[in-house]
């Protein structure tokens, strides 16, 4: 048996080659992590730990504690990309070790490296290890908060009904109580359901139940399933397993750690921030889709197989294994019970999130390390026993991944001669699937599985670096903000003469360094350019065209792009010689190169 410190050096080494590899090289993209960066900026601008705003106004979209350690990170390394998501990069390197204890210590060392890879390496939480927003934070908040749970309940034999072991669920109770400060009532409330019906089951199966009689062959499986459940979530058993939670030690420890700041950011708003984050941004996000933001009712089930890609080319023998060793007899009864866990950790939170109307692919992060845990079994039985296994679980997975690096291979140079001109080297990311595909196939062929996995873990790790460390790169040079902001500056002009007229990308507050006033009609227009000093007007193409018309002569175009992955045109539009003129532009640029603006523009 290896050393623990040696797999967690495995660990660490994949998470930080695949979510810090050129980190900070691309700039944020846009919406969320230019809207969270803004906001954190802001704060740190004014020194407030409290109250969070977005372009100057009340920004009710998250709780604050992504912002306090963007704010750390500004203070160590400046307003910058990489300060921005160094501390989600930090805590996805500690979720991937979290899980390696959670699989460690329900199952083994074996299943918690392999576990432990696949949350390093996987598509989905790799995007929010490495952007700047919240998710990362949460899924380690929550996988923390399941591990202390998981060693409290180890601490009692099934048939115990006693309260759990207060000092380990105070601490999971604190540390959920950090995740409500991250995302708010969600933090607290998936993992709390999951407990709950945890015990409800041990609670129901404790004891066993009455034999059916022999007259009952034909409908046995209906009568055991009727039983258990009406066992399961009778009230003497609902009360017992919340008793056993410990509720008042629930309520004190999350009322410690997350009410002061709501109490402080509802006393600051007048209530505001707290009625809008919890009516608008949580029940009624709940309640219908916001911006687009639908699925039917399986989302997830697509969510999940692309999202945890490459890892879930294993998902389908997983389940299954799983559910066989759940139902075999001869299993080893002390593995029912974290098996058991862990399914209803990922198959409440998929159900429970498979309701709203909002629906977004990063919601069901917080299920990755309990699909990671599953997945590591799987891989060390299979590791363990190739024959007991069907070859087609190496064919399946190598041939998936050629599949894919070839579709990638063939579609992506096709897809940015439409989006990305002069980008088709972005093929090139499907490589590592094929190459580590074809090595999976022949180890597999030859039943050498435990080279097999090397080769799955290996090729995971060259595809996110390929994805992120190069192909991110590429696609960042077609961004709008930076480059065009920076025309502002070099023709004389600086960030707070630009006034956003019925477009505005959180990329350009972020990059202007202060909030931009935004108008949607051109009397408010008219309002922003009649105020002192020229104005620079930020807008689409089509509405270029119409300015032009309703101020003849008055405009002149500074810059214009494509709108990054969009087929339409970003147009930045700067007074003519004679406009700014008559706005009274008596400013003397003291930057190097750059021109009196008191004389005219050549």
């Amino acid at each position: 048996m290896r050393s623990p410190y040696v797999h967690l050096i495995w660990i660490a080494v994949a998470a930080g080659a695949v979510f810090f590899t050129n980190l900070g090289a691309a700039r944020l993209w846009d919406e969320d992590e230019t809207l969270h960066a803004t906001c954190a900026r802001e704060m740190y601008a004014r020194g407030d730990w409290i109250m969070p705003t977005y372009n100057g106004d009340l920004f009710p979209d998250k709780p604050p504690l992504m912002y306090w350690l963007m704010m750390g990170g500004y203070r160590l390394f400046g307003v910058n990309e990489f300060a921005a998501r160094l501390p989600a990069a930090l805590l996805g390197i500690g979720a991937a070790l979290v899980t390696y204890y959670l699989g460690r210590r329900m199952f083994s060392p074996t299943v918690g490296l392999w576990a432990g890879l696949a949350m390093a390496a996987n598509l989905l939480f790799t995007v929010s290890a490495r952007a700047a927003t919240v998710d990362s934070a949460l899924v380690f908040l929550t996988a923390t908060a399941m591990l202390l749970f998981y060693l409290a309940l180890m601490r009692q034999p099934e048939d115990d009904a006693r309260p759990l072991s207060w000092p380990l669920m105070a601490a999971a109770y604190a540390v959920l109580g950090v995740a409500v400060l991250a995302k708010g009532p969600v933090g607290i409330g998936l993992p709390v359901i999951v407990w709950t019906l945890l015990l409800q089951i041990e609670g129901a199966s404790r004891g066993g139940l009455r034999a059916v009689p022999e007259g009952h062959k034909l409908v046995r499986p209906f009568v055991h399933t009727t039983r258990f459940f009406t066992r399961c979530f009778a009230p003497a058993n609902v009360a017992r397993a919340v008793y056993r939670l410990r509720p008042l030690t629930a309520l004190v420890a999350v009322a410690v750690v997350a009410a002061p700041w709501y109490v402080l950011v509802g006393l600051r708003t007048g209530g505001a921030w707290v009625w809008e984050f919890l009516g608008y941004h949580n029940l009624q996000r709940a309640l219908e889709p916001f911006e687009g933001h639908s699925g039917p009712f399986f989302y997830y089930i697509p969510a999940i197989l692309i999202g945890f890609f490459p890892w879930s080319v294993f998902l389908g023998p997983t389940l299954a294994d799983s559910l066989r060793r759940l139902r075999d007899d001869d299993e080893d009864h002390a593995l029912r019970r974290p098996i058991r866990f862990v399914l209803c950790w990922a198959g409440v939170f998929v159900l429970i999130w498979s309701f709203p109307q909002t629906k977004l692919p990063s919601y069901v992060l917080t299920v990755f390390p309990a699909l990671a845990v599953l997945t590591g079994c799987f891989v060390e039985r299979w590791t363990a026993e190739p024959a007991r296994f069907s070859r087609w679980c190496a064919r399946h997975a190598g041939l998936t991944f050629i599949v894919v690096g070839v579709g990638m291979i063939a579609v992506l140079p096709v897809l940015a001669a439409y989006f990305l001109p002069g980008e088709g080297l972005l093929g090139l990311v499907g490589l590592p699937l094929v190459v580590g595909g074809a090595a999976v196939l022949v180890a597999g062929e030859r039943l050498r599985v435990q080279r097999a996995m090397q080769c799955v873990a290996v090729s995971s790790v060259a595809f996110l670096v390929a994805i992120f460390g190069f192909a991110a790169l590429r696609v960042d040079r077609h961004q709008n903000a930076a480059p065009m902001l920076a025309a502002v500056e070099s023709a004389g002009y600086r960030p707070h003469d630009v006034v956003a007229y019925r477009f505005l990308r959180p990329s350009f507050v972020f990059y202007a360094g202060r909030p931009i006033p935004r108008v949607v009609d051109p009397e408010s227009l008219d309002r922003q350019l009649q105020a002192a000093g020229p104005r620079i007007v930020l807008t689409t193409g089509r509405d270029a065209a119409e300015l032009d018309t309703r101020y003849p002569g008055r405009f002149e175009v500074l810059s214009r792009q494509p709108m990054f992955l969009r087929r339409r045109e970003v147009v930045l539009l700067a007074p003519t010689t004679a406009a700014g003129m008559a706005a009274g532009d008596r400013r003397i640029s003291t930057r190097p190169g750059i021109p009196d603006r008191t004389s005219p523009r050549r």
